[in-house]
This record gives C-alpha cells, structure tokens and sequence, in this order.
C-alpha cells in the first residue's frame, strides 16, 4: 500500500551486506523507468540506459541534453562516497560537510557541486543550467516524488545526489513486503528473534539508561546492549517514555519543534482489466511502457503554484503520477488483468474540515485523480476499471502512526531538518 518503488538498490551497502537476494528478494528494474507526457502531446521517458535518457531529452534540448549527460555523470561519481559518508555513520553537520567539501577539492573539480546550492531552491538550480520547461518539470517532480520540494530553499544542496540515482528505480517482485521478510529472515539465521505484532507500551529506563521495552501485554524484554527505536520521535519520547525521563525540555521541543511535511500523498489504487494508452506514443511509443507516468506538469510554476494551494490546506486540480507494477510484475495480478497506483500531491489537513476532512472527500478526490489520468489515457473506461479504493493523508496517519501527519518521510525535508538537525539537534546523534 505505501512503498511501491526502492531505489538505492544495489548503490546502498545493505542491500548486498545482508544478501537479500539470496532470501528471495527479486527485484526488476524497469528498462522505461519513468515518462512524463505533457498537454501539447510530446513526451519525455527515462530510461535504465542513461544514453537514451539523454537522446530523449535531445529531442527538446540537445544542450539541455548534453548538459543533464554532464550533470549525471557527476552526480553519480559521487553517489557511493556521499552514500556511505551520510547514511552509515553518525550525521555530519552541514559545516562539517561543507569543510570535507572543500578538503577533497570538489567545487573546484565540479562543474555543479557547490557550498552555494545550500542557499538555494532546486528550482534556481535548475534554472541555471537548463533552459526547456518540460525537462525542468521532468527533474523537479523526480525531486519531488523523493520529498525534495523544488520551491524550498537549501534543498539544491542535495539535489545532485537525487540525479544520480534517475535511472535506480526498481520494483520489488510480488511486493515490497518481500524486502520485510528477507530481512526477517537473515535476522533469525545470525541469531535474532522478532516478535510480530507486539505493541510497545513503555521504553524501561534505569539510571538513564534505556534497558529494554515493557509490551501492551504485560511482558518485558531486557536489552542486552541497545534500545534502538525506528518509530517517530514523538511515538519514542512522548508516548513510550515518561517526561520525569525525558525531561520537560525535551519533551515540549519533541512536542513542538519536530518539524513535519507540509504536504502528503494522496493515492488511489486499483484493479483494471487493461494497461493504459497513451495519446502521447505518437511522439514517442515507450510512453506505454513507462512504469512511473506523470501527467501534464508542464514547467516547475505548474508545481510552485500546486504547493501554494496545498499549503493553504485546499485540493489542487489533479495532476497525478501513474504507476503500472503489473508491466514488469505479472505476479501482481491474475493473466489478462493489471493493477495501478495513481499518486497526488495534497494536504493533510483541509482548510474545510481538517484531517476528518478526507473521510468525506477521499473517494470524490480519487475520481478527479482518475479522470485526470483518463485525459492522458483515454482507453481507460469504467469498464475498464473492475476496481479501485483510496488511501488518503489521513489514512497514511491511521495505519502508519509513526508517519505524523500523513508524513511519509516521518520529518520535513528541510536545509534545517538534514543531517545532525534530524529530527533535532539534541537527537540528531544516532549513538548508543
């Protein structure tokens, strides 16, 4: 219901570190990895083979295309270096980065990396080194489908890193619950037990110390060395350990300054008995054969004026991405039939009705979504459609409580909220 893609697969250490591969994890990467099509019927696909990617993007720029060849190849020259210097350690801070930047000498070897990025906005980015509407929009809605908002400043900080990774999306084959079980799995054969369905009532503390969790049953189970807790911060401070713990300090910045998402995901997922077809393969016929489809985000203003309506708490006119698994999964659905998920950009909470809001709106919505897609595909008819449900920013919220407020990046993406700020200075240290 919620992870439909990975990406940073075979590029992040644990993938290959815990052999998932090897306890049943098939995974396929999609040769078209993603296409936007747009209102005046021309299309532009990503492709897993970076050289059509750029003899696509020819096709509206060949500067534009040469420079984004430039811009990848960099990136990805420095995606293993920042992978395992910012996800598999303690945070750096920002400074630090900074420093260690400038110590290897990257802004004067770069032609895009630069301690300036973090002062400003993915768009202003973009707006220096390409020049054609549509392959902003392709690049910034790629940041935005990774939380990177590309009206958000100190965002292009990060921004090179995402473009290295373009072309890494891949489909968990029969779900992504298989990574779950695969690592579950390599867990119990070094040794480890998981207790499935186990509410956490209290995290026990001793001398400050955390020594191990108390279960909603009564049960406790000691720590031999560590309480480690992958939940939210407000879940783990405020509701799993006492303030006389935690301290009032503590507790009143975890209640107040963990910064969240201002926008969430609205989806609708469904059942079909046939793939799209889109008007869009006149120009270029690999369009039916993307995975990932965005629908008619024509220039990054079409984005910039989405997210000022969606932070005003109101539904934007649907402009949503399409996701066809069954193209690459046939295990997904019974011979002859497909299933999709159709995901938008939205609020939390309405200005109309807050969060609650959604329990009236959510199936409404979910058709302005599907007729968006129909304007884009009109093959998909109601007969078409055998079925299809929503899940909404308040349902993300209700199933996945450590995702506060429908943010599925469980924290804001944020210049203020990266590194050693996550989620807050006091807690950015991942030390036991």
């Amino acid at each position: 219901m919620h992870a439909n893609y990975h990406t940073f697969v075979d590029m992040a250490p644990p993938v290959a570190d815990l052999e998932v591969r090897r306890h049943g994890v098939e995974y396929v990467r999609p040769d078209v990895q993603m296409a936007s099509v747009f209102d005046d019927g021309t299309a532009l696909c990503v492709y897993a083979d970076i050289d059509r990617t750029t003899d696509a993007m020819a096709e509206f720029s060949p500067t534009d295309a040469a420079t984004f060849r430039r811009l990848y190849d960099e990136a990805h020259g420095f995606v293993d270096l920042l992978l395992g210097t910012l996800m598999y350690q303690p945070p750096l801070s920002v400074k630090e980065l900074t420093k260690a930047l400038a110590t290897f000498g990257v802004e004067e070897r770069s032609e895009f990396l630069s301690v300036k990025l973090r002062r400003e906005t993915i768009n202003e980015f973009l707006d220096q080194h390409f020049t054609d509407d549509r392959i902003k929009a392709h690049l910034a809605f790629h940041g935005a489908v990774c939380s990177y908002t590309n009206d958000v400043k100190g965002l292009a900080i990060g921004y090179p890193l995402l473009v290295g990774k373009i072309n890494n999306w891949h489909l968990c084959v029969g779900g992504s619950h298989r990574l779950a079980h695969a690592l579950w799995r390599d867990l119990a054969q070094h040794g480890g037990v998981m207790v499935a369905d186990a509410e956490v009532e209290r995290i026990l503390v001793e001398d400050g110390r955390a020594v191990g969790v108390r279960l909603a049953s009564g049960h406790e189970i000691a720590a031999r060395k560590l309480v480690a807790s992958t939940v939210s911060a407000e879940q783990t401070f405020l509701e799993f350990m006492d303030e006389s713990v935690v301290g009032e300090e503590l507790s009143t910045r975890v209640r107040n300054d963990v910064a969240h998402k201002d926008w969430s995901l609205f989806t609708v997922h469904l059942a079909m008995s046939a793939l799209p077809e889109y008007t869009a393969p006149k120009f270029n016929p690999d369009v039916d054969r993307a995975w990932v489809v965005n629908l008619g985000i024509g220039s990054t203003g079409h984005l910039d004026s989405d997210w000022e309506t969606i932070r005003a708490g109101s539904l934007v006119d649907p402009r949503p991405n399409a996701a066809v698994n069954s193209l690459y999964d046939p295990t997904d659905a019974p011979e002859g039939f497909y299933t999709a998920i159709l995901r938008q950009f939205a609020p939390f909470a309405l200005a109309d009705g807050g969060e609650g809001a959604w329990e009236r709106m959510g199936r409404w919505y979910g058709h302005r979504c599907i007729e968006a897609w129909r304007r884009y595909a009109p093959n998909l008819t109601d007969d078409t459609l055998l079925d299809w449900e929503v899940f909404t920013p308040q349902d993300i919220a209700h199933k996945l409580p450590n995702m506060v407020k429908g943010d599925w990046m469980m924290g804001e993406i944020s210049l203020a909220n990266m590194l050693d700020q996550r989620p807050l200075p006091e807690l950015g240290q991942y030390r036991p």
